[in-house]
């Protein structure tokens, strides 16, 4: 209960930093930050985050929200480069 809590307050304080700072975007992180905090389903946050994905498949930022999707919303585990978990 407590690791939600911080990493809603984490993903919180990336999306503020996105909004502030151009390089980052931050209304994904608010969104991840949204759900932790018990704000958003799981629906709804698959549904926004795929319209925040850019065109470049493996772009830093892209890695990150499909790794935070896999891992907490789906409660899987991510596979690695190699293709192994």
């Amino acid at each position: 209960m407590i690791l939600k809590y911080a990493l809603g307050l984490l993903f919180l304080l990336i999306g503020i930093l996105g909004i502030i700072l151009p390089v980052i975007p931050g209304v994904p992180f608010l969104i991840i930050s949204a759900f932790f905090f018990g704000f958003l389903s799981k629906e709804k946050v698959i549904k926004y985050m795929k319209k925040f994905k850019n065109g470049k498949k493996n772009s830093g930022i892209n890695r990150l929200i499909n790794h935070i999707l896999i891992k907490y919303v789906h409660g899987k585990n991510p596979v690695g480069i190699n293709g192994k978990n």
